[in-house]
């Protein structure tokens, strides 16, 4: 018989419930603000409730109909228990470890009295959930904190409040106990869920020395938060969030009848139901059941929808459940149209804390078979620049039952194509999917284009495969600076620091198979995107790739070298992209310039604190397959955690290491190659500096040291061979003084140096040759001031200056003045602007300002070839702010021409120079009787053609052509006019 006690006391616990009938017999809901969330512990004066608020300390006279009446403010901001003795209220102090845990305050709310508890089981900090008067002289206090893992989980004490001794005590079944009650000698306690227990109320009776009845707390999903507990002599009061998912929540005050005939509690085996997709005209049928686990009976008195689509079976009315019953039924979803929906089925009852459950109801009606909707019917491009290319996005959804087939699409016009970049027939769309497809307009004359994009499907619907597309064709005259084309860099949704900054620009060949090539941005916030650069108005994205890979693996392209173009490999005709990433991703991708897939990636998705990948160059083959090998500088993290810091050579055909030389330094920075092998830049932190030379198979044969401090080689670029050894050298920039050195390629001495004044990180570009003397002109960005360098001597051919504004990016337009040289385009920080500067004088040619402060710095500037047919390039810049703009290059004016009498003269004539002998700058008039072919050359004594000054269509009219000879030395110089049949020669001298 000794072990059947326990099992007994077991059962008596189990069927308590029942042998116990409470019923639920009201419910009072307080208004959804702060300070009534927090109401907590409940005692009362006569008859009439006084609730404490956690929130701010304040004691409310509420009636037991839960009209809130009036308040009390007391010195605390806390409430975990409330007990009225008869002169004041005492109050449990929340979990801390301070000794003075329950006050007493009178009722003017001034503290009279403590009671203190240094610690319990060796804890100072102590948790009081709930406290009770038993009698005139004694406090039950139950306590949360310390628990245990095992049974007894934690204890209520009982105070003597004279004596301020513990007397008595109880275990507890929950851990969380968060209200205390006496009734008699049973103590009723109520528990939370914190750490997994069920939320319910049990009653320990002393006489018997155990728990004689529990039951649930007012919700079935176990999650009210039930906090003070009052027994009043009649009822239990509960305080507790309403019955439900506490979105909006509120607090509640329950009432019980102990002695009851029991109290019903309505649950569901679901709360939310999708019928998916449904056939029109048909009807979709769920399983559905409702439960009581309450203790009284359960009458259903409605069943109520708020959308006639839906329906349920049995749907008879008053529909009993016996407490611990259940009952099956059937939900119906019956679409008549297309479309997704939703409704609610809301089912009444005598459930008094849950009067009104609540069923959440989805469903999509579609279409049996295959069957084709469209995002749009018909499409207006407007107006569009001749020979431009515009497209138009739309999705195709399969709204059918079946998967969607679409072998083809048909124009009656070469003026219109569905785009097949990514996307390629037969295409096949999945039942209640959708893609997103693409139409390009290319009008090839002025005027209007009407066409249809008519759909081959199996869609049963067929006929409703075709789109109607009208658009024209308008002849635009190039200007210089007119907006070709403009966007904004998108958001990405992986991140919400999105940071829209480009990092890196640069043409690649035509992608898209329009004849015209197309722009590659990087940017911040994790996008390589590929512009149409025949755009006309908003800019056409070809395809966007993500280096965004989540937490661990996400970083972008952070040095402008990192992003390069690539020869082909995949065979579809189309250069390919290269990115070397920093941040968390540290990886290299070559991606397909055609779709912006992946072929390769370098690292792998793991590689993480390895060190930012700095530089990038594609223009050496280094293993003797034919194909130009991936370099990169790969950094490192510092002396702690070391990272690669290393050039490395990856095969361009699968990126397999071909070699990696690590470099006795934390840090790397940019790399270039040569014909030789290439060089690297090095730093530790905070140096020293400088720069190491490998060969073809990646092994140190130099070292150049830059002394000092803070001079870190931003920027290397291979250039001819200008010490005459037979290969190629390096022309560089480091610190922040603007240094540029030029290295021997083969040995790393130095061959000359310049300096260009205060400076920023940049970068070294190459630039045509204007002295003609068989080696290319370098620029640079970061510096404040603009310089033409002579590679080969590093002899400035001149300068402009930008004021403050460090200079962001730079590079070579292509001349748009008709003199043969190139001109130079710059972006500044700011002001930011982008300019073109004339390539042979460095004088404003054009500029173009996003905004006048660092927010709007014109970060990247860059060439793109003729968009428009004419020999003139456009130019493409990006703010930080994230928006692009395409510029056109004109023609711009011909530099230094002067149209300086509008009568038409009768004969070709060519003036003497005027002044001469001269520096550095000389006028130069001539005369067209018709618009003819004019040319203007310079020669020097030796017959040599050493500039051009006009090489362009005139009208007739009297011109005055300037020359500046800053690059060129003292001397006899003789300049020739030709215009159709008319030739002329004279002789001008330079005296510096």
């Amino acid at each position: 018989m000794k072990f059947k006690f326990p099992i007994i006391i077991i059962l008596l616990i189990l069927t308590s419930s029942a042998l116990h009938s409470q019923s639920l017999v009201s419910t009072y809901n307080f208004p959804a603000a702060t300070v009534y969330n927090g109401f907590w512990g409940i005692t009362q004066i006569n008859d009439t409730l006084r609730i404490g608020s956690s929130s701010n300390g304040k004691i409310y006279t509420v009636s037991k109909t839960g009209i809130i009446r009036d308040s009390l403010v007391t010195p605390f901001s806390f409430n975990n228990g409330l007990a009225y003795d008869g002169s004041g209220y005492w109050i449990a102090r929340n979990a801390s470890g301070t000794n003075s845990r329950i006050i007493k305050v009178n009722l003017s709310g001034s503290p009279v009295d403590t009671l203190r508890i240094t610690s319990l089981y060796g804890n100072t900090t102590i948790g009081i959930g709930g406290i009770a008067m038993d009698g005139p002289n004694h406090l039950w206090a139950a306590i949360y904190y310390p628990d245990f893992a095992s049974y007894p989980f934690a204890y209520a004490y009982k105070f003597n409040l004279t004596t301020r001794s513990i007397v008595d005590s109880i275990p507890l079944r929950g851990k969380q106990v968060q209200g205390i009650a006496v009734k008699g000698d049973t103590i009723l306690y109520v528990t939370d869920n914190f750490q997994g227990d069920a939320e319910r109320i049990y009653a320990y009776r002393k006489a018997v020395g155990d728990t004689i009845f529990s039951f649930a707390a007012p919700d079935p999903d176990n999650d009210c938060d039930p906090r003070g507990l009052f027994w009043d002599g009649a009822n239990l009061w509960l305080m507790a969030y309403r019955v439900g998912n506490n979105v909006a929540h509120y607090r509640t005050l329950y009432k019980y009848l102990l002695n009851g005939q029991g109290s019903p509690t309505i649950t569901t085996n679901v709360t939310s139901i999708n019928f998916g997709n449904v056939p029109v005209g048909t009807t979709g049928n769920q399983p559905f059941t409702i439960n009581n686990t309450g203790t009284g009976r359960l009458i259903i008195s409605a069943f109520n929808f708020t959308n006639p689509r839906f329906s349920i079976s049995p749907s008879v009315v008053p529909d009993t459940i016996q407490p611990g019953g259940s009952k099956n039924y059937t939900l119906g979803f019956s679409p008549l149209v297309y479309d997704t929906t939703s409704g609610l089925l809301n089912i009444s009852s005598n459930d008094l804390a849950n009067p009104v459950k609540t069923i959440s109801l989805y469903g999509k009606g579609v279409f049996t078979g295959a069957y084709i909707g469209l995002s749009a019917n018909t499409f207006n491009f407007n107006n569009k620049r001749i020979n431009s290319l515009t497209g138009f996005t739309f999705n195709i959804t399969n709204q059918g039952s079946q998967p969607l087939t679409i072998t083809g699409c048909n124009f009656s016009s070469a003026r219109y194509r569905f785009d097949t970049l990514n996307a390629r027939f037969p295409i096949t769309i999945d039942t209640q999917r959708t893609r997103t497809f693409r139409i390009w307009f290319n009008p090839n004359a002025a005027g209007s284009f009407s066409d249809s994009a008519v759909f081959i499907t199996n869609a049963v619907n067929s006929s409703a495969g075709k789109i109607t597309l009208s658009g024209a064709g308008v002849d635009i005259p190039p200007v210089l600076g007119e907006i070709v084309w403009e966007g904004n860099i998108p958001d990405n949704p992986c991140t919400s620091s999105d940071d829209p900054q480009p990092k890196g620009l640069k043409q690649i060949p035509d992608v898209n198979g329009d004849g015209v090539a197309d722009m590659i941005c990087a940017t911040e916030n994790y996008w390589t995107i590929c512009y149409n650069g025949n755009s006309h108005g908003p800019a056409d994205t070809l395809w966007k790739f993500n280096s965004c890979n989540g937490t661990n693996n996400t970083g972008s392209v952070d040095w402008e070298d990192a992003l390069q173009i690539m020869d082909d490999l995949n065979g579809d005709g189309i250069k390919e992209v290269v990115v070397g990433c920093g941040g968390g991703n540290e990886e290299v991708y070559v991606l397909s310039g055609g779709t912006g897939r992946i072929i390769w990636e370098y690292a792998g998705p793991n590689t993480n604190y390895d060190g930012d990948i700095m530089g990038v160059r594609v223009d050496r083959d280094f293993n003797g397959d034919g194909r130009k090998d991936v370099l990169i500088s790969a950094s490192g993290e510092g002396s702690t955690n070391p990272g690669r810091h290393s050039a490395i050579c990856l095969n361009a055909v699968n990126g397999q290491v071909l070699w990696t030389n690590i470099i006795n330094s934390e840090f790397t920075y940019d790399v270039v190659s040569t014909t030789v092998g290439g060089a690297i830049a090095f730093t530790n932190n905070g140096g020293p500096y400088g720069i190491v030379g490998f060969n073809g198979s990646g092994n140190t044969i130099w070292n150049y040291p830059i002394p000092g401090s803070l001079n870190a080689v931003w920027s290397m670029k291979e250039v001819a061979d200008i010490n005459g050894d037979g290969n190629t050298d390096i022309n560089s920039l480091y610190g922040f003084n603007g240094t540029v050195v030029a290295l021997s390629g083969s040995t790393g001495a130095q061959v000359w140096t310049v300096n260009m004044g205060t400076s920023n990180n940049g970068t070294v570009e190459l630039l045509d040759d204007l002295d003609l003397n068989g080696f290319k002109d370098i620029t640079c960005s970061g510096p404040q001031t603009a310089f033409r360098v002579d590679s080969k001597t590093g002899s400035q051919m001149w300068v402009q200056s930008f004021g403050a504004s460090y200079i962001r990016d730079a590079g070579m337009l292509g001349d748009i003045s008709g003199d043969t040289i190139a001109e130079v385009l710059y972006s500044t920080q700011a002001p930011g602007r982008v300019y073109v500067l004339n390539g042979k004088t460095g004088t404003v040619v054009f500029s173009y300002e996003f905004g006048s402060t660092l927010t709007y710095r014109a970060d990247r500037v860059a060439a793109l070839n003729s968009v428009d047919g004419n020999p003139y390039n456009e130019f493409v810049g990006v703010c930080r702010d994230g928006r692009i703009k395409c510029f056109n290059g004109g023609p711009g004016e011909i530099i230094g021409i002067t149209n300086i009498n509008t009568n038409i003269p009768d004969k070709f004539a060519l003036y003497q120079n005027y002044p001469n002998p001269f520096n550095p700058e000389t006028n130069i008039k001539f005369e067209l009787p018709k618009t003819a072919d004019v040319k203007l050359f310079v020669y020097d004594i030796l017959g040599r053609e050493v500039e051009t000054i006009i090489n362009n269509r005139m009208d007739a009219g009297v011109y005055n052509a300037t020359w500046n000879a800053t690059p060129y030395a003292s001397g006899v110089y003789f300049y020739r006019l030709t215009a159709g049949d008319y030739t002329s020669v004279k002789k001008m001298i330079v005296i510096k």
